[in-house]
Formats: structure tokens, sequence, C-alpha cells
């Protein structure tokens, strides 16, 4: 069979069933489609407009197609529809023109319409096209909502932002961004550069990454703005896109740093002053130690011969000697004796960094028990009555804290009334603060005290309040400073004249790492 019988064929086939195929058609457009004659009735309508509309089937067709307007602009479609029956133009779909339309049950929605005309037999006949935009105009409207939130977040929020078209021209920006950079209130429509003379150095290269799609940042950068002002800044770009995908511009935020940056600076010039001072005390300490230590050993030489010889004199020639000579033997051999616990007193003090031992986990109560132990007899002779709290575990030296509560308790001892047998109380407290943990440990006793204008003073090396009255060299509350120190803490003490003293050690819990 040829072509032009095929066609033939097919012609007829569709000239006797037109008819049926053209409403199969009409039916199953998915747009509601109306035919309306010059005098605005409803001729005919698919399913569709009447799903639409809210009418059951066959319930338009005679009705008048301003029902389908809300009564408010009804007079006004009417008016239009006759204009157009007389000067009939195609309306295509899209042409931007929403009409508000109304169903049966009186509710609004919105429909985009599109017109065309026909003639036949000498009248004419407008169809109309319909489409339900409502989902489309809630999305229009959402966006809508979105973008003047945004604008609004962008003016109001207390940052430093901006809002730059792709062209780099202001759209929106915050009030702390013009604050920032001294910027005038008219800047909207204004390109980025024309406040920024370092732009082409500093910005261009980045704006132009983010306008293809890049989030840039800049962590530490110093940027000129209004004129010649510097100022150090943290910034962050990220494109921003149209509704249609494509990259509208950029927002970019902003924070000034100048003065962190002017504390960092500090601070690194304070940590390398600090590092000098370290080194600094690091070696007079060293030499400390070490003239503490060659002093001390070298006067114990020439300290031992002058005892030896005033001992060898007490036994065989005191006898010989007279009173008066008696005497100054006796006062070099006590003179000798202060001195030589003036060396070992000294000796230790400087040993408590350069003979320090590494830390361990220690059972205080068990070293406090240890020193009360060796005390006994003086404790028993001065009738002294301690009392005392379980102590913790803890992280420290165990020669130097037995050292540190055998001063402590000692000098609560020497220093008691004369007509009160002494009373001391050892207690501790646990305290944690942002997850750091310190011990305090108290030492209260009932002795004679002292004005605590020489709170300070006490704990100075070689320094005596009562001067020769009580035994000792002045370096005992120094040596207890010093390791209290070591051990991350330090020692206070309070205290009123013949009211008692209160010695208060604390100790830090500090890594191995940090003990010497």
């Amino acid at each position: 069979m040829d072509k032009n019988s095929e066609y033939n064929k097919s012609f007829e086939i569709f000239e006797k069933n037109g008819n049926a195929l053209i409403r199969a058609i009409f039916e199953s457009s998915a747009e509601g489609i109306l035919i309306v004659n010059k005098d605005g009735q409803i001729i005919m309508a698919n399913s569709q407009s009447e799903k639409m509309f809210g009418y059951t089937p066959g319930e338009l067709p005679g009705r008048s197609v301003d029902d389908l307007v809300p009564s408010v602009l009804r007079k006004h479609h009417s008016g239009h529809r006759k204009r157009f029956h007389q000067t009939p133009t195609q309306r295509p779909m899209g042409s931007g023109r929403d009409f508000p339309a109304q169903r049966k049950d009186g509710s609004f929605f919105s429909v985009e319409i599109s017109l065309n005309h026909a003639n036949l037999e000498g009248e004419m006949f407008v169809m109309a096209f319909i489409t339900d935009i409502t989902e489309r105009k809630k999305f229009e409207y959402q966006v809508l909502k979105n973008k003047e939130l945004l604008w609004y977040f962008v003016k109001h929020t207390p940052a430093a932002v901006a809002m730059l078209d792709h062209k780099l021209r202001y759209l929106v920006v915050s009030s702390r961004w013009v604050e920032d950079y001294e910027l005038s209130s008219d800047i909207i429509g204004h390109y980025h550069s024309e406040y920024f003379p370092d732009f082409e150095e500093k910005w261009e290269p980045h704006f132009k990454k983010c306008l293809e799609g890049e989030i840039v940042t800049g962590d530490e950068d110093e940027i000129r703005y209004a004129g010649d002002k510097r100022t150090w800044i943290r910034w962050e770009a990220h494109p921003w896109r149209e509704d249609n995908g494509h990259i509208g511009g950029l927002i970019m935020f902003s924070e000034n740093i100048t003065e962190r940056k002017r504390s960092q600076d500090a601070l690194r010039k304070s940590e390398t002053k600090l590092k000098q001072y370290t080194r600094e005390l690091e070696r007079s300490n060293r030499e400390l130690q070490d003239f503490a230590y060659i002093s001390s050993h070298d006067l114990q030489e020439p300290l031992r011969k002058i005892r030896a010889f005033g001992d060898r004199i007490s036994q065989k020639e005191k006898e010989n000697l007279s009173p008066r000579g008696q005497d100054y033997l006796d006062r070099m051999q006590n003179s000798a004796e202060r001195m030589q616990k003036l060396i070992n007193d000294l000796l230790a003090f400087s040993r408590v960094s350069s003979r320090a031992k590494p830390f361990k986990r220690l059972n205080l109560s068990t070293i406090l028990n240890d020193v009360l132990s060796d005390l006994e007899i003086l404790i028993e002779k001065t009738n002294a009555i301690i009392e005392v709290s379980d102590l913790p575990y803890w992280e420290g030296d165990d020669t130097q804290l037995r050292q540190l509560f055998q001063n402590l308790i000692s000098n609560a001892i020497k220093f008691r009334k004369a007509d009160l047998d002494p009373k001391i109380i050892i207690s501790h407290q646990l305290i944690r603060e942002g997850g750091m943990e310190r011990l305090e440990i108290s030492v209260e006793d009932n002795g004679i005290g002292f004005d605590e204008k020489h709170n300070e003073k006490i704990f100075q090396i070689f320094q005596r309040l009562e001067g020769r009255k009580y035994e000792g060299s002045g370096i005992g509350l120094a040596i207890c400073k010093r390791i209290a120190q070591r051990h991350g803490g330090d020692i206070k003490a309070c205290s009123e004249l013949g009211k008692g003293s209160r010695f208060v050690i604390t100790l830090e819990q500090i890594s191995s790492d940090n003990k010497d």
C-alpha cells in the first residue's frame, strides 16, 4: 500500500470519528478547558475544569463564566470579556497574568489563563485554558518570604554581614558592617571596591572564586578601609543562588580581630620575656644551689676541725682553764653547733630542687604517721595533743612531704605557750574547680602566734621573728614554701599574737611532666 492510500484511509477514519477524537482530547487535558459564547455562557467544560471549580459533571455548561470569578471582580471581568469579543487577541499561557478564581463553595484560588478564539458559522467562541497555580503561588510566596527574612537577618544581625550581587554591588548590609568599616548608610547599589582601597590585591581573587561556586575564607587578614585605616579581620564568603540555580552573588561575614591580634602579639612578647626570665631564674637557681652546696661543703671542713679541737680541749684541758676560759670554750662549741645546723639547713633548702625525686602516688596519712612516730619523744615530752584526719592519696615526693609535715609540726610544738600544753589539729579538704583538683591541708596550733604583718616575712630564708629566744636557723618555713611550690601549690599563714597560728598548704594535682 502506497503512502497516499494510507493517508486517505487515515483521513476517512478521522473524518468519521473526528468528533469523538476531539472530545477525547478535550476530556483528557490536564488543564481545565472552557468554551464560552459571546454572552459569557459556558457552552462546554471538560472534567478537569469541573473538578477544579468544584462542580459536578454537566453542571457548568449553561452557567455564566462570571460565576467563576469573585463577586467583587465580576463587573470588571464582564467588561474585559466584552472588549475581548470586540477585539480578540490570542493570549498564551505563561504571559504572567495571574487571575483570582472562585470555586462553587465560595473559596478562592489563583489560576493562569490562556485565551484563544474561533469563528463558527459567523459566531465567535472563546476557548479558555485554565491552570490551577495555587501550589506555585504558595511556593513563590515562601521564596519571597524567605528572601525577605534573609534580607531582614542580614540587616539586623549583630555580626558584620554584607550581601553583594554578581557585580559585587551591595544589596543589603548589617549595621555592624557599616559600623566596623565606617561606611555611610547609602552604600546600597555601590561597588565593594569603592570602599576598600586594596580590593584588587586582597578581595578580587577570593571573590572571583566565590562567584564560581567556592566558599572562601581568611583567618587573619590585614585590610585597608576608610581611606588608609587598617584592621585585622577573620572573614568568610559564600555564594548565593537565584531561584533558577544560577549564582546571584555572595554573602560575606567578617569579624574584627584587631584587639585579639594585639593581645596575641602582646602575649607572644610576654611569653618570650617569660621564657627569658625563666632561663635567667633557672640559671640563678643553679648558681644559688651550686653556691650553697660549695659554700656549705667548703665550710664544713674547717668547722669540723673547730668542733674537734673544741671537744679535745673540753675533754682534756677544760679543768686547767679559768672560769672565763671555760665560758669562752662553751660559747665556741655552741656557735660551732649552730653553724653546723645552719649549714645543714642551707643544704636542705638547696636540695629541694637539686635532689628532688620523681613524683609518685603516695598515702599522705602513712607519711604523716611516720613523721609523728619520729617526733614521738618530743610529743610525749611536751604533752602535745595532735588531732589528725585521714589524708588522701596524692602525687608527690615522699621525702619532701615528710620534711614539710615535720617542719610544721616541730614548729607548732616549739612555739607553744609556756603555761599550756600544745594542741595541733591537722585537717584537709579537696577542692574541684573547672576540671582541676587541689588539696588543702591545714595545720593549726594553740601556740604563741605572731603578728600577721609578718605573714610573708616568715617564709623568707634566715628570717626569725623571735631572734634567738627559740632554737633554729630561720630556714624551716622557707623550705616548706619551696616544697609546696614544687608540688604546684603554695603555703599561707594566718595568726594572731597569743592566739595560735594556722598554716594552709595547697597542693595541685599536677602531671608527672610538671614536677621539677
